[in-house]
């Protein structure tokens, strides 16, 4: 696997790590009742929780590869390209709103973020 890829790789993995362990905590997984999240053994064992354990795992180990091959000056500020993933998976799959403010901002990180892409 190309370090590239493997970063864009790590990127989205992060990203979905991020939305698995929202909704892993979140308090209508516990039961189909409201109430508080779930916790210790529970919390330990639900299945979001678990996907987000290994998405992260993963994305740990491509982080690694991609660093032995890049500057970490281009690979780090890459990961902020997880911020408008996180956004969008959020809408899709949590039913959040995020709201125009949000997305000026991950829209002025995003420009940023392909500034430095060009100059690899």
């Amino acid at each position: 696997m190309s370090p590239t890829v493997a970063l864009w790789t790590s990127i989205v993995l992060g990203a979905c790590a991020q939305v698995f362990l929202k909704r892993g905590v979140s308090p209508q997984n516990a039961s189909s009742k409201p109430g508080p999240p779930p916790s210790g053994l529970a919390l330990l064992f639900s299945p979001w929780v678990l996907a987000w354990g290994a998405c992260f795992v993963a994305a740990t180990g491509l982080w690694l590869v991609s660093l032995s091959h890049l500057e970490i000056s281009y690979a780090f500020p890459l990961l902020s390209l997880g911020y408008p993933i996180v956004a969008i998976l959020s809408m899709m799959f949590l039913k959040e709103r995020v709201t125009p403010a949000r997305w000026i901002a991950i829209l002025i990180i995003t420009i940023g973020i392909a500034i430095i892409a060009r100059t690899a």
